[in-house]
């Protein structure tokens, strides 16, 4: 049996919990995304007020939250599959699941002010 070489190593455990932490998450998303939007029109449609462009694109983006759990799961797959690595493709997973985390974290982040900002506005009027 040859040597793998000294670049070559296995991939954290530590690092496999954080990606399938990741996918979970953006999975769980996207199941709930639609029942959430539907209520969340149910509401708005109860204030009769204008709401604004952002939070109309939030309420019809539920199609969006499955890209981001199909993509979730691929980064999941692609590192579970991946037990030995080099340190540049090991820099590469870590760049990866981190830019993903961000992005994730940042559309739920968008996504709950674009839905709770018509209902701070209107109640700061009232």
């Amino acid at each position: 049996m040859s040597d793998p070489g000294p670049d070559v190593f296995e991939r954290p455990i530590g690092f496999v919990i954080t990606s399938m932490i990741t996918a979970f998450f953006s999975f769980s998303t996207a199941i709930r995304a639609p029942e959430t939007f539907r209520q969340f029109r149910v509401l708005f449609s109860g204030f009769g007020a204008d709401l604004p462009a952002i939070t109309h694109i939030a309420l019809e983006s539920a199609w969006l939250w499955w890209l981001f759990a199909a993509t979730g799961i691929a980064i999941a797959i692609w590192i579970l599959l991946s037990a030995r690595i080099t340190r540049a493709q090991f820099r590469t997973m870590k760049l990866t699941v981190r830019s993903f985390t961000l992005l994730l974290g940042m559309a739920v982040a968008l996504t709950a002010w674009a839905l709770y900002a018509p209902i701070f506005r209107l109640g700061a009027v009232v």
